[in-house]
Parts: structure tokens; C-alpha cells; sequence
């Protein structure tokens, strides 16, 4: 089961999922990060605040929209990973690909410093 909140902060889009990401649940999780490069909103933090799981076909997306979001202007973070969630995205790369934040604060402070 998963639910995908967004939350617009002035240019930039917050993606809350809660649940799991998995493949019976992926199509909705990528469909926020899609409305969101399709509205121009390229400043994306994925809070991962109640995140249970993200599987490959969640790393999937990621992967497949990040060069796009980046070519455009924007970035996508990450924030407020469990250890479990944060093991799975560590163990696969993709701490050197992304920068992740410990709170929703951190995340925003640096789109809002420019160190994207």
C-alpha cells in the first residue's frame, strides 16, 4: 500500500510517500515526480519521513527522471530516510548520486542556498 503526498513550497515540490514502494505500488510514486517535471517543478525533495521500503523498480524512477530534473536546472534530494531505507539506497550507489538530508529543513535550506 502507498500513499504519495505533495506539498509545494514556493518553487519547491516536497513528495511525501507512505507506505511501501514496490512494484505494485511504483506507477504512483512516479507519476508525482512526472506532474511535477511536467509543471516546470525541478526542485524536488523526496521526504522519506514515511517511507517502509523502496524497491529496485522505486530506484527505477529515480534513476530514470534524474538526468532530466538536472537538465532543466532543478535537483532532487533526499530527506529523513529510516536506516533501513537509507541501507538500501547506500548499498545500491546511490548516496554519490543524490544528496540526502537528515530533516525536511536541511533539504530545503539547500535548494534556498543555491547548492544544487
Amino acid at each position: 500500500m502507498l500513499e504519495v503526498k505533495t506539498e509545494n513550497l514556493g518553487d519547491i515540490t516536497v513528495i511525501l510517500p507512505e507506505g511501501r514502494i514496490d512494484p505494485l505500488t511504483v506507477d504512483e510514486f512516479e507519476k508525482s515526480i512526472e506532474e511535477s517535471i511536467k509543471n516546470g517543478r525541478v526542485k524536488i525533495i523526496l521526504d522519506c519521513s514515511r517511507l517502509d521500503y523502496i524497491s529496485s523498480a522505486g530506484l527505477g524512477v529515480l534513476i530514470g527522471h534524474i538526468e532530466e530534473i538536472r537538465e532543466k536546472g532543478g535537483d532532487l534530494v533526499i530527506c529523513c530516510t529510516s536506516s533501513r531505507v537509507y541501507q538500501i539506497f547506500d548499498l545500491l550507489g546511490f548516496t554519490k548520486i543524490y544528496r540526502f538530508f537528515p530533516d525536511r529543513p536541511s533539504a530545503l535550506k539547500s535548494f534556498v542556498h543555491g547548492e544544487n
